[in-house]
């Protein structure tokens, strides 16, 4: 008995079926293939023993690179993917807008807990600031900024300068200066100090908010009244107008009713003074107009004293 392996029974479809073509390498393109297999061979070993060589820098970041034999590489790397030596380390920074939170309200803030500073006037009284530092690092010197501060710059060199700029600023104004109206100059001034101090450094200040501040309690206290009496004065000064233009509004509607009632005076005077010059012309005029009057009254029976005569068409 003969037992066949599955894999020699062939159908007749199979016995059929051509053979397969030989496909045949140009020996130039088998040297490249096999040239590009080593290489990908030799970066994937590199990339293995030493750590990957390829680095990808994400959109509003920046690459710096540092040589293990050489330090810190003053050229940064863009956004996209990049190819670089084993031996060379990335370490990315934000080029993008950032803040920098210092505030009394403990779950705000890069610290937990009340940050606000504190800050002294030119009167002698502490305010207590919040601030908000709006800022982004110069993509050009962000090698400098990693040599010489490293990744915790923020902390090394923008809360420094905050809280010291701040004070400098307030030190020259009055309480009422950084509280009321002109807060936003002071802070359009600290802006300005501030930008002069971290640029150097690579840091570019965009904006300064100061959002809250805190006055001493008597002063609150003293400024709560004052603007009191300030809001009662002007309610007083709005009341008076509106009495005064109220009086005026009379003066003037009685002084129309004067005006309104000489003019209609003026206008009957003149009326009789013509009916009298009428009158002194024809006497008998008078009598004329009474009984026009009591024929308008539809009058059967008229009397009428002898001696003035007759008037009236008897014909009628």
């Amino acid at each position: 008995m003969v037992i066949e392996d599955d894999w020699d029974i062939k159908g007749p479809d199979e016995e059929k079926r051509p053979p397969m073509p030989e496909i045949k390498i140009p020996p130039m393109a088998g040297t490249v293939l096999r040239g590009a297999a080593i290489v990908l061979t030799v970066l994937i070993i590199f990339s293995v023993v030493f750590g990957s060589i390829f680095v990808s820098i994400g959109a509003g970041e920046v690459g710096v690179k540092f040589n293990q034999f050489g330090g810190v590489e003053d050229d940064e790397l863009g956004e996209g993917l990049h190819i670089v030596p084993p031996w060379v380390s990335v370490t990315k920074y934000s080029v993008r807008s950032e803040v920098y939170t210092m505030t009394a309200r403990p779950s705000e803030g890069e610290v937990i807990g009340d940050d606000q500073i504190n800050a002294l006037t030119n009167e002698g009284l502490t305010l207590g600031l919040d601030i908000t530092v709006r800022y982004r690092l110069v993509a050009e010197d962000a090698s400098v900024v990693h040599k010489n501060l490293g990744t915790g710059y923020a902390e090394k060199i923008i809360r420094p300068t905050i809280k010291s700029v701040i004070r400098e600023v307030v030190s020259g104004h009055a309480a009422m200066e950084v509280y009321g109206e002109q807060r936003e100059l002071v802070a359009a001034e600290m802006k300005d100090e501030m930008e002069a101090a971290l640029l150097e450094d690579g840091i570019i200040v965009e904006e300064v908010l100061l959002r809250n501040v805190r006055l001493p309690e008597k002063v609150a206290d003293a400024i709560e009244s004052k603007l009191q009496a300030d809001q009662d004065a002007q309610r007083m000064i709005f009341v008076k107008q509106k009495e005064q233009l109220e009086a005026e509004r009379k003066i003037i509607e009685a002084n129309g009713i004067a005006n309104a009632t000489i003019v209609r005076a003026t206008g009957e005077a003149e009326a009789l003074r013509l009916i009298n010059q009428e009158l002194s012309k024809n006497p008998k005029l008078i009598n004329y107009k009474y009984i026009q009057m009591l024929e308008e009254q539809e009058v059967q029976t008229l009397i009428v004293p002898s001696d003035q005569g007759i008037i009236l068409d008897a014909t009628k």
